[in-house]
């Protein structure tokens, strides 16, 4: 999870690599390609954000009771609907990765406007700038994508999730 920017999607693909290049079989789902799907029907209202990392989840943990990782990059910006993700998914099967990348640096890294859109009230609801972004306190490992290459970050992922059991997440 982190703030549009943050370097989710960036991270999980080269997580997603290096999964497979270790043998485990994973799936990546990323919030913005969920819209051009499962979830085109929703707009960006906190209600309609919380409806789709619900289907996520809900994908999330079918995917994971297939024996796959599911590798999912969100900005979940509200405490209780990661609380139900947790739940719905079990929490000894979620290793709950946070990029703490201020918001600086977020927009600094904005190529689609956004967040210019968000400050001039084009976009409603945008976390971080238009509506809160909760920033989240359960979690395994936090990064600062500022401080860290996206190798870097995926270095830092594999080595937590190394002294954590991978399998725990993992149903076999």
């Amino acid at each position: 999870t982190g703030l549009s920017g943050s370097g989710k999607t960036s991270l999980a693909l080269e997580l997603e690599k290096r999964m497979f290049s270790a043998g485990k079989s994973c799936v990546l789902l990323d919030g913005q390609n969920m819209r051009f799907g499962i979830s085109r029907d929703l707009g960006f209202s906190a209600e309609e954000r919380s409806e789709n990392l619900r289907r996520a989840a809900e994908f999330a943990k079918t995917v994971n009771d297939s024996g796959l990782i599911c590798l999912a990059a969100f900005v979940a910006p509200h405490k209780e609907i990661r609380s139900r993700v947790r739940e719905l998914i079990g929490a000894d099967r979620i290793f709950h990765v946070h990029l703490a990348t201020s918001l600086s640096v977020c927009r600094e890294r904005d190529t689609t406007g956004r967040y210019e859109a968000a400050d001039q009230g084009e976009i409603v609801d945008f976390p971080g700038v238009t509506c809160e972004y909760e920033t989240p306190t359960e979690i395994d490992l936090e990064l600062d994508t500022a401080s860290l290459s996206v190798d870097e970050a995926a270095t830092a992922v594999m080595q937590a999730l190394a002294k954590h059991d991978l399998n725990r997440i993992q149903r076999s």
